[in-house]
């Protein structure tokens, strides 16, 4: 047996191994079309999900949001009751007076009225009311109102000289200014100076 008739059949062995190795075509895009389509599936299916628990948290949101305004309103229209709710030993005790005023006698009736005004001074202080520093202290735009200026050689000028209605912070806020009267600076010097001025000159006349 020659060398060429035992190499010849290699060729077609060969081609025969290539051909069994390499996928059908056909069956290679069905496979890639399935993939795209379960991919494709599975995407929508996120999509979904992810605009219902989108949709979840908004009405969630809305929920909380229309709550926490309820509340606000709510807190709103009553914030006050605390503070009356601490005034009405105060009301209880004016009453008290009231029906047993016509039996008392004047010292009495001055006394009780002290007592319960002081009962109200000590409620609203514990509530953070405090008044404002006024009379002999230097006077203060912020917290002062001047209703009327007094001329005086006593007291330095602009110093608070009385109290005609009192201010009163809440906390560290300006509730109602002090209305107050100021000092200003006398002028009975100059008037001084201008009356000896003219007793100088009505003796020049006279000596004249």
């Amino acid at each position: 047996m020659t060398e060429a008739e035992v190499e010849a059949p290699e060729e077609p062995v060969a081609s025969a191994v290539e051909a069994a190795a390499s996928p059908a075509p056909t069956s290679e895009n069905e496979t890639d079309e399935r993939g795209d389509d379960s991919e494709r599936a599975r995407l929508q299916k996120e999509a979904s999900e992810m605009r219902e628990l989108a949709q979840r948290k908004q009405a969630e949101f809305e929920n909380f949001r229309k709550r926490m305004e309820r509340e606000r309103l709510e807190l709103a229209r009553y914030a006050g009751a605390d503070v009356v709710k601490e005034v009405l030993p105060v009301l209880d005790n004016l009453e008290r007076a009231r029906s047993y005023a016509d039996g008392l006698s004047e010292e009495q009736l001055r006394d009780g009225i002290a007592i319960i005004q002081r009962q109200l001074q000590e409620i609203l202080t514990r509530m953070g009311l405090t008044e404002v520093e006024s009379e002999g202290k230097p006077f203060d735009p912020h917290i002062h109102e001047a209703v009327s200026q007094n001329e005086t050689e006593e007291h330095p000028e602009g110093t608070v000289l009385s109290v005609f209605q009192k201010g009163y912070l809440f906390k560290d806020r300006l509730l109602r200014p002090a209305m107050v009267s100021v000092a200003r600076a006398s002028s009975g010097g100059d008037k001084k100076e201008d009356a000896d001025s003219e007793g100088e000159s009505e003796a020049v006349r006279r000596s004249d």
